[in-house]
């Protein structure tokens, strides 16, 4: 999950989009009929449990559209190549509530040079249930769709994946917000042979809301750990940075750090 931009971008973009422990777009997941509250309480609520190296199935706000800078090192994985960066710019559009949430959004793979490969990606995610502090989501996208450049060499990829966040009540009348995500793709596994082969797999993550804009992750693959964190910036609404690591035990020899800068409006 090296090049799939939506996956890395997403969990920036959902941390800073004003979602807290709770489904969007008309239904709280204290009750499907009761309005949702999609701005955290500052006294009461934690950042919304992204998961980094995961795809999540929550998806984004009606109407949110995105842009999403990452930068990672080394390029590809490998070790001694110069650093690079993706850029991702997309709109979700639909009620996953009462209807489908959709997501398209277009990848440019590789800054330097800029523009010189990338593709769409389109996904559509539906609230399974919701009730008590709890809601359960399924989605499915595909990636690498209609790429130019390099990534026409690839076919496109397939994902499917189901996520549910829990609200925990601690203390004082805080809840702790924690995701779990699961699911499969046909290229979310890297072959642990240092040749930086993606093929198909299942994966597993989790999030949890650590501070009310700190979130922290982990995820796995079927051969790596992937961690990370995100940061929403309240001096700037809909604004998020992400830091994580690929492969943190270096098991697939194609570890890398990734920084993101994403903006949700």
């Amino acid at each position: 999950m090296y090049r799939y931009v939506p996956s890395f971008a997403l969990a920036a973009i959902l941390g800073c989009a004003g979602l807290s422990a709770q489904a969007q777009d008309g239904a709280s997941i204290t009750g499907s009929a009761a309005p949702l509250q999609t701005q955290p309480s500052p006294s009461a609520s934690l950042a919304f449990p992204s998961v980094f190296g995961a795809t999540s199935a929550v998806a984004a706000p009606n109407g949110t559209a995105f842009a999403a800078l990452s930068y990672v090192t080394p390029r590809g994985g490998v070790q001694g190549s110069d650093d690079d960066g993706d850029l991702s710019v997309g709109y979700a559009l639909g009620n996953p509530v009462t209807g489908v949430s959709a997501q398209v959004a277009v990848n440019i793979l590789g800054l330097d040079p800029f523009g010189d490969s990338g593709a769409l990606s389109f996904s559509l995610s539906r609230m399974l249930r919701a009730g008590g502090t709890s809601a359960t989501f399924a989605s499915i996208g595909a990636g690498n769709i209609l790429g130019w450049g390099d990534a026409r060499r690839s076919d496109t990829t397939y994902v499917a994946a189901v996520s549910h966040i829990q609200a925990f009540p601690l203390a004082n009348g805080v809840e702790l917000p924690v995701q779990f995500t699961f699911g499969y793709g046909t290229d979310s596994t890297l072959s642990d042979d240092g040749r930086g082969r993606a093929g198909p797999g299942a994966f597993f993550g989790i999030g949890m809301g650590l501070t009310q804009n700190l979130a922290g992750s982990i995820s796995f693959t079927e051969t790596q750990v992937n961690m990370g964190l995100s940061l929403s910036i309240p001096q700037l609404p809909g604004a998020g940075l992400s830091l994580g690591v690929y492969d943190v035990t270096d098991n697939t020899n194609r570890q890398q750090v990734a920084l993101g800068l994403s903006l949700a409006f």
